[in-house]
């Protein structure tokens, strides 16, 4: 009796067929091979065939093929013929990757990707560099702030540091005329050297300023000289002749210096009228005979002339304009016949500026208790005059030790000695307070 077929379900869309059914594993293998040999495309547009229909019953093949006519199994696909069984993947939408028509706008996409993350990039970095410019410049301000405001602070303590140097010269002046010695009634005048030092070095300066300011561009002719004049500089100068075509400027410094000398600085007291200065001096000498020491006498002169000196400006006003006037007419007179510069006020003003500085510092000096010379070495003619380094100054520039034994040609400016202490007693002591200023003659 033949066996009963069996009634085959129908085919799935599994992947794998059951076992049981050596057609539709050989179908399904078959639609394996298809999609092994050709990547998958999107789902046409077409309109899919048509299912085949199903049979209700599948029988397995007998062994002596009696069935087959009744029970035919279903026929092997061929291999290129498509699958009539549609898989689950051919249902899914086309990946990007599997369409290569996607390929250059998914490329085109990353590179705008990339070039939105770079210009985000460079937004931040020109952010970053404007701060960096507000913060240089932020910089900069508080610089030229802070600069500023070390000017103004360095300015101030210049200010401060004149105002204190005017105010120490007030307690030097102060003490001077007040007195801090142990003299008569414990009056006297004490004046520190720097101060004298200070005073004529400002003065020697500011006669060379002057004769460079005049006659930097002058002449100086002789011819027209009288022999008034000559005979004048002959006293004054004696190797003025010498001077004339080599160091215009320091014969012209040395005439004025010692003009300047002669009225002011060896005066007993600039303003004092002759006969009185006269009488003054007379005493003075006369009282020397009965004091006991040369500090008493000193003391006494100290207090007599400062007695003078409170009311100078005013009692001996007078006298010390005409002492004034008498020395700028002398001085033009011989300058104006020996060079091309002549006289005017501006010239005449600065002239009269130094003689007062001049009269000022020798009052100063008259009124210590100290004794105190200005010295400028005589030049006398035929004779030699060698260069002291301990009391003179060579404006020549050159070396001390190589002007050593070397004669002078004149004096451009005087020196200040100084004997005594500030009580005016020991007088064996001796200070050069200021140099001379000489020019050496040349080896």
């Amino acid at each position: 009796m033949p066996r009963s077929p069996k009634i085959l379900s129908p085919p799935s869309n599994r992947r794998n067929p059951p076992p049981s059914s050596t057609a539709t594993t050989a179908a399904t293998t078959a639609l394996f091979n298809n999609t092994n040999r050709a990547p998958l495309s999107p789902t046409p547009t077409t309109t899919p065939r048509p299912r085949p229909p199903r049979s209700s019953s599948l029988a397995p093949p007998s062994r002596n093929n009696t069935n087959l006519s009744r029970n035919p199994s279903p026929a092997r696909p061929k291999e290129n013929e498509p699958n009539p069984t549609p898989n689950m993947q051919d249902l899914l939408p086309p990946s990007p990757k599997d369409d290569p028509t996607s390929a250059p706008e998914t490329t085109n996409d990353h590179l705008n990707d990339e070039i939105s993350s770079l210009q985000a990039d460079n937004r931040l970095l020109q952010q970053e560099n404007d701060q960096l410019k507000d913060s240089i410049n932020s910089l900069d301000a508080r610089n030229t702030k802070l600069r500023d405001s070390l000017r103004h602070s360095n300015q101030a303590k210049d200010e401060e540091i004149a105002q204190l140097k005017d105010q120490i010269r007030g307690l030097k002046e102060f003490v001077s005329k007040s007195g801090s010695g142990t003299g008569i009634n414990g009056a006297g005048q004490t004046t520190s050297d720097e101060v004298f030092g200070e005073g004529m070095g400002k003065l020697g300066n500011g006669l060379q300023n002057w004769v460079l300011v005049y006659w930097r561009r002058s002449k100086i002719d002789l011819s027209h000289a009288s022999e008034a004049t000559l005979s004048e500089l002959d006293r004054l100068v004696p190797t003025y002749r010498d001077l004339v075509s080599t160091a215009k400027i320091h014969l012209l410094q040395s005439l004025v210096s010692r003009l300047l000398t002669e009225s002011i600085f060896n005066t007993y007291f600039v303003g004092l009228p002759p006969s009185e200065a006269d009488q003054l001096a007379s005493t003075e000498k006369s009282l020397g005979t009965y004091a006991t020491s040369p500090e008493m006498m000193n003391q006494w002169r100290s207090l007599t002339l400062a007695i003078l000196q409170k009311d100078a400006s005013g009692k001996l006003q007078r006298e010390t304009s005409l002492i004034v006037d008498a020395l700028v007419a002398k001085v033009n007179r011989l300058l104006d016949e020996i060079t091309s510069s002549k006289s005017n006020d501006a010239r005449d003003q600065g002239l009269r500026s130094l003689i007062a500085g001049a009269v000022d510092l020798s009052r100063l000096l008259a009124v210590q208790k100290a004794v105190f010379a200005v010295h400028m070495p005589p030049v006398l003619p035929h004779q030699q005059i060698m260069f002291d380094a301990e009391t003179m100054e060579d404006i020549g520039g050159e070396d001390e030790e190589s002007l050593l034994e070397r004669e002078i040609s004149c004096v451009t400016f005087p020196g200040i000695i100084k004997r005594g202490d500030e009580s005016g007693g020991h007088l064996q002591y001796r200070n050069v307070i200021s140099k001379a200023r000489v020019l050496c003659c040349p080896e």
